[in-house]
């Protein structure tokens, strides 16, 4: 029986890859502050869900409960970070930096150096982190987003190192999606994928198990375009 967790599943990418991989046979425990959600989702794939209501924010309890959620799943072969938030924030107000930074790194580190421990101590397991095309550049609407984002990729770079070091048995997967129809989407964009469709692109890569999987395949031209792009033409997009 595959056994994973999904730090982050009460809608959008982390829920319906949650569907998918129940659909493809795995066990999954899922996480998220809306338990309603995460109890809906259990009642549509009865035992083959199971819910626990987790705050990131909350550090040290959110650490615990991932160690109470794997015991109550007899196991764990998958961790998958996709808990985060992305707030507009043009006035540059301190506050939803914070916030961001709450989410997207310090909860982010708490449960990806939790995760690489217990998989370490197992022998072996596979870390998946959603992160973003935002990890490519800054933005000035949204500063600590995409800070936040090229930070969590440039740490599953750094874990993939340590586990090559010292636990070679270890996969981690950084994901990368550009603009996909979900919650943390604000306002009119453009290139808006539908999330099921990305969500199947990205659990493709994860069971390959790619280093880095930038979905949709349109997204993976923008992203080679917004490494090289110079910051002056940056800054007038």
């Amino acid at each position: 029986m595959k056994r994973a967790i999904i730090i982050g599943a009460t809608s959008g990418i982390g829920e319906e890859l949650a569907r998918q991989m129940v659909a493809d046979g795995w066990t999954v425990g899922v996480t998220g502050r809306r338990l309603e959600r995460l109890e809906a989702l259990e009642a549509a794939h009865p035992g083959k869900i199971v819910p626990a209501r987790m705050d990131v924010t909350d550090f040290e309890v959110a650490t615990r409960g991932l160690t109470d959620l794997i015991e109550l799943l007899g196991g764990c072969d998958m961790i998958v970070l996709s808990s985060g938030i992305g707030l507009f924030n043009k006035p540059l107000d301190v506050g939803p930096e914070l916030q961001t930074i709450d989410v997207n790194v310090t909860g982010f580190t708490h449960l990806a150096t939790a995760a690489m421990r217990h998989f370490a101590e197992a022998g072996a397991g596979h870390l998946v982190i959603i992160s973003s095309i935002a990890s490519h550049r800054g933005d000035g609407a949204a500063p600590a987003y995409n800070a936040s984002k090229a930070y969590q990729a440039r740490y599953a770079e750094g874990l993939r190192k340590w586990a090559a070091r010292r636990a070679p048995q270890v996969k981690v997967t950084d994901v990368r999606p550009g603009f996909v129809d979900t919650d943390i989407v604000q306002g009119k964009v453009f290139w808006l994928q539908p999330v099921d469709k990305a969500t199947r692109q990205i659990w493709t890569g994860i069971k390959a198990g790619r280093s880095t999987v930038t979905v949709t395949k349109r997204w993976r031209v923008m992203a080679h375009l917004m490494r090289l792009l110079p910051e002056k033409l940056w800054h007038r997009l």
